[in-house]
């Protein structure tokens, strides 16, 4: 088709993309003496309808859209020729290579040159997500953005490209629609036919994910279809977070904008709050969640070095008493005298506290290798319950749900003079009127069971995100969160 005519006015110059009954060509605008990009559609053996009415609707929303970072609409026409039929659409071309090329080719992208094209990309999606009605792109990927040659600190011009997917909110009420996208950078709802403008900030941050990574989206996904990063690239949490925070595959819990992802993204503030944390690897933690209850069961510890050595510790003294209350007991029903019988009852009266301090803490020793621990949230009320071997032992005394006012992690690090390096301690509080229910990345002793205090469980950093967030979509409470530093 080089040199070839079309529409008397545009002089071909080169192939630039083919797909099935769609080709895109770089043309000579013989008027203005200007390039431009041609798309065609063509009535061939591979014409789908379908692609007819993505085409109309590209040309229609092009010809309104007037954005710097755009490619403009100029021109369109009907293709009526022996060799070919179909129609034609006209747009400015931009002199740039795409992300995919670029990254192709072995360039790299740094975190800072990663956010001002992220920044870029969000401002275009806030004029395509602010119209009336919204225009959703649907195909958000690195060979659909351009990007022009750097100058200085500046990664170089962004331009988003390729709006052969694109659909309105509008046009998404009425009629059927068909899936379009691409996989690995479509969000989760596009699968299921639907698109909304957080589709597009989920395609935005698979390809911001792709630029740090080197590895396309799909290799990179994990249980529940999350893009699994974080150990692959080394960049600031704030970031980190943010990109996990566009990826979220919930609706629910993706930014609710592109104006609110980009202030995100230029002040980070705490994103955990917004973030639906999946569960750690690792975890043994079961959460069992209904309508009306959320449970959160935490195993046992199980015979760690410290409950080997509590074992021992405790062996003797336990024999050593028991075979001492066992002697007087028999000493004394034995006795033929009334006041040696009286002495030998006082011993083994005496000697009781004793058999009750370490019956108590034989039955916490049981606790820590075979008892649950659990956590429960009904419609009416929240309290800690204790169990071994499936009996529920013991029940703390319920709290009205109605009093939980606040869902906060503190974050405290304490410094001690006496050691080199300080503390650092992560607190979930469930806080109510009256009591709060602590998580703990540290023991401390909570709750009493069988008359002797037991030892809260302890859970890991990511384990307190994860069920603050769950917490917090049960709850219907924002995370707050506090940092403390003081001297110990």
């Amino acid at each position: 088709m080089i040199n070839q005519l079309l529409q008397n006015k545009y002089e071909v110059q080169k192939q630039l993309g083919k797909n099935p009954g769609r080709k895109t060509l770089l043309a000579k605008d013989l008027e203005t003496e200007e390039l431009v990009v041609v798309k065609l559609l063509n009535f061939d053996i591979d014409f789908d309808w379908q692609d007819l009415k993505l085409f109309e609707r590209e040309a229609q929303i092009l010809e309104e859209l007037s954005y710097p970072a755009i490619p403009k609409y100029l021109d369109s026409f009907k293709v009526d020729s022996d060799n070919s039929k179909g129609f034609g659409l006209v747009q400015t071309y931009i002199p740039a290579k795409s992300l995919e090329e670029h990254l192709q080719s072995g360039r790299t992208f740094n975190e800072a040159e990663v956010k001002q094209i992220g920044k870029a990309l969000l401002e275009v999606l806030n004029y395509l997500h602010s119209r009336q009605p919204a225009v959703i792109h649907r195909d958000i990927k690195p060979s659909n953005i351009l990007l022009g040659s750097r100058s200085g600190n500046h990664v170089g011009d962004v331009y988003l490209v390729d709006f052969g997917s694109v659909k309105t909110t509008a046009q998404q009420q009425g009629g059927t629609m068909t899936v379009v996208g691409t996989y690995g950078y479509m969000a989760q709802e596009q699968f299921g036919v639907r698109a909304v403008p957080a589709s597009d900030l989920y395609s935005l941050g698979a390809t911001l994910i792709y630029l740090v990574t080197g590895s396309h989206p799909a290799d990179l996904l994990g249980d529940e279809m999350v893009i699994e990063f974080e150990e692959s690239v080394n960049l600031s949490s704030d970031f980190v977070n943010w990109l996990k925070w566009m990826t979220q595959t919930s609706l629910k819990k993706r930014p609710i904008s592109a104006e609110v992802a980009l202030k995100e993204l230029e002040n980070p503030t705490v994103i955990q709050s917004k973030l639906v944390v999946s569960k750690p690897k690792g975890s043994n933690i079961q959460l069992r969640k209904q309508k009306d209850e959320l449970e959160i069961l935490i195993p046992p510890k199980g015979l760690t070095l410290s409950v080997v050595i509590s074992y021992f510790v405790l062996f003797l003294p336990t024999i050593f008493i028991m075979w001492v209350v066992c002697g007087l007991s028999y000493e004394a029903i034995t006795s033929t005298t009334f006041m040696d019988t009286v002495g030998y009852i006082v011993c083994i009266v005496l000697s009781l506290p004793f058999l009750s301090v370490i019956s108590n803490i034989w039955r916490k020793i049981i606790f820590t290798i075979f008892g649950y621990t659990c956590l429960l949230i009904n419609q009416n009320t929240i309290q800690w319950r204790y169990e071994i071997f499936g009996l529920k032992c013991f029940k703390s005394r319920p709290i009205s749900r109605s009093g939980i006012y606040k869902l906060e992690i503190v974050d405290r690090t304490i410094d001690n003079d006496y050691k080199q390096e300080p503390k650092h301690l992560v607190e979930l509080i469930v806080a109510t009127a009256t009591s709060s229910y602590e998580l703990t990345n540290f023991a401390s002793n909570k709750g009493k069971f069988w008359q002797f205090k037991i030892q809260t469980p302890t859970f890991t950093s990511p384990e307190i995100d994860w069920l603050a967030q769950e917490l917090s979509d049960f709850l219907d409470l924002p995370i707050s969160r506090d940092s403390v530093r003081r001297l110990g």
